[in-house]
């Protein structure tokens, strides 16, 4: 202790917020300790540290160099919707805390958490609980200080959580008189772990101002000097936050593998989905693995010698010796009826060539192929009249992608055989609807 200083034991404690048994928490570590719930009312050289909550990490700045700041609880939303916020902040020339209204998710434990000794703390103490909001802010800060981040989200616009922000030069900052500011910023739960946190704290402050922190501040809490039933239960305490560190981290990892696991499917998705987005020949593909995967027989007709130089129908899909022409098409936008012709006409063409005309003529048409399929509309929903003509003429059925889609789920379910699927759609004739059942 500096020899000149005369005045309460330090370190000397300012405490905004913080209830009865938080306070009985922290006193050990504290020389001195005030409490108060009017900052203003103080004087802030009196005080070596201050210790606030419901606040962001630049409140006080220039008062109080050093400072343990826990933010506000996240803003919730009232029944009609509308962001419920605790108080309200006008200067927008600091940086300020922000509500991440979604559920939480991924997070990550930044490397300077592990080089300052505090991985365990920060997983133990600042992780959001899955399913609720939370809060954290946005870097770079401002004003300007170093960064010491311990935990941020896994987004491209992410905030962090929890960390040092510290500004040490010979010049003040920018509008201000100080040239040192130091806070520790932590989320709202963090507060369940406010004494480790303050003995983490006041260890690197030491480090800078060992008069203003001393050791024997935080004796009562050295193990040092702690009755074996004191040992015993810091023991157990250590134990259980050790086996919890582990438990989370093994959660983290079998997560990440989930994750990458769903991130391997959405691949094999995309090919899924193909019926939904394609056109071209990419959806005559598409739809031929799908009438495969029912068992049929589908040959590309444009391979057929006879059909050599000629635009004949997409598709012939036989079931023995029932045979159907297919003509697939996908748009931008609504399906055209006289694309119906196209497939009479080949109709016309296999009976010339084959001396028998077909069981069945399908349009399979991917309409609104950009759309969220289930807010597409329905293919060629003013024209009943001409798919009426196309059954009873040609045995005609247009089929929407969609509802090819969902027949396939239901096979993948169980819940129709590769049997039931092919009857469904040679029984068909104008528009085909899949049966209710797994919704796709």
């Amino acid at each position: 202790m500096n020899a000149g200083y005369q005045g309460a034991p330090r370190p000397r404690v300012l405490a905004v917020g913080l209830t009865d048994a938080e306070i009985e928490e922290i006193r050990p570590l504290a020389g001195s300790l005030v409490v108060t719930d009017a900052l203003r009312s103080v004087h802030p050289e009196e005080h070596d540290v201050l210790i606030q909550t419901e606040a962001d990490f630049a409140d006080f700045a220039g008062h109080f160099p050093r400072r343990i700041v826990f933010s506000e609880p996240p803003a919730q939303r009232d029944e009609s919707g509308r962001l419920i916020v605790g108080s309200i902040k006008t200067d927008r020339s600091v940086t300020r805390r922000v509500t991440r209204i979604a559920p939480a998710r991924d997070f990550a434990v930044q490397p300077e958490a592990q080089e300052m000794g505090v991985e365990s703390l920060v997983r133990r103490s600042c992780m959001p609980t899955p399913g609720e909001h939370y809060a954290g802010f946005k870097t770079p800060v401002k004003p300007f200080r170093s960064e010491m981040i311990f935990l941020r989200e896994l987004l491209n616009d992410s905030l962090a959580i929890a960390g040092f922000l510290e500004y040490d030069s010979e010049f003040p900052l920018e509008d201000s008189w100080y040239s040192y500011d130091s806070a520790l910023w932590l989320p709202d739960i963090a507060r369940s772990h406010l004494g480790e946190w303050t003995r983490f704290a006041f260890s690197r402050w030491r480090e800078a101002d060992p008069d203003a922190f001393p050791e024997n501040a935080e004796w009562k809490a050295a193990d040092l000097w702690a009755s074996p039933e004191e040992s015993a239960a810091r023991l157990t305490l250590r134990e259980f936050d050790e086996a919890e560190a582990r438990r989370r981290e093994a959660a983290e990892r079998e997560r990440a593998e989930l994750a990458a696991a769903v991130d391997a499917a959405g691949e094999k998705g995309a090919h899924w989905r193909s019926i939904l987005t394609d056109t071209g020949d990419e959806l005559v593909a598409s739809v031929k693995g799908v009438f495969d995967g029912f068992g049929f027989e589908v040959v590309d007709s444009d391979a057929l010698p006879q059909n050599k130089g000629k635009k004949r129908e997409d598709l012939r899909v036989s079931d023995g010796d029932w045979i159907a022409l297919v003509e697939v098409k996908g748009y931008g936008g609504g399906a055209k009826s006289n694309d119906l012709q196209q497939v009479t006409g080949a109709s016309t063409a296999f009976a010339a060539s084959e001396g028998r005309a077909p069981d069945s003529l399908w349009y399979v048409v991917n309409a609104f192929r950009e759309d969220d399929p289930g807010q597409r509309s329905v293919a060629l929903v003013s024209r009943d009249d001409d798919l009426t003509s196309f059954a009873e003429n040609h045995n005609g059925c247009l089929i929407d992608t969609r509802e090819l889609f969902r027949l396939r789920q239901l096979v993948c379910a169980g819940q129709l055989s590769t049997d039931e699927a092919r009857a469904e759609l040679k029984a068909a004739s104008a528009r085909y609807t899949s049966p209710s059942g797994v919704k796709a």
